[in-house]
């Protein structure tokens, strides 16, 4: 059988990775990176030097809240593996798990019962617990239900 090829580390700026290392952390943020680039070196470059180290890297909210929006969002698109990416950065940004519940219970008035609860069961679950032991990010990259 021959061997697989070795994957090449994905390109990103300093910037971009600064970022995901505070986000999440450095090992996480390689393997987001590592996962677009199988599907396309480019825009694997792109996405994470305009994502990480261009939009969440604005000063203009602060990151907490930046993480915040982003677990309401994808709350309201069930979108279940970034929302636990997101519930992880929220908390490493600041966000206690109150604030994070909060959040999420919010969303039911915007995307209803359903949605809200899986999300919540994602945070309570399955996310919480692994912030308790000393979790930083998810273990898989984007993990797929």
């Amino acid at each position: 059988m021959p061997d697989k090829p070795k994957k090449k580390k994905a390109r990103m700026s300093a910037r971009a990775a600064k970022r995901g290392t505070q986000l999440w952390n450095a090992e996480f943020t390689q393997r987001i990176a590592d996962q677009f680039a199988e599907w396309d070196p480019e825009f694997a470059e792109l996405f994470m030097n305009y994502t990480y180290g261009g939009l969440y890297d604005r000063g203009i909210l602060p990151q907490k809240t930046r993480e915040l929006c982003a677990v309401a969002a994808c709350v309201m698109a069930n979108a279940q593996p970034q929302l636990r990416t997101h519930i992880f950065a929220a908390h490493n940004c600041g966000a206690t798990k109150q604030e994070i519940m909060e959040t999420i219970l919010q969303m039911s008035t915007y995307c209803g019962a359903p949605y809200m609860i899986m999300a919540a069961r994602v945070a309570h679950s399955e996310v919480f617990p692994a912030i308790d032991a000393g979790q930083t990010a998810p273990a898989v990259a984007l993990k797929s239900d």
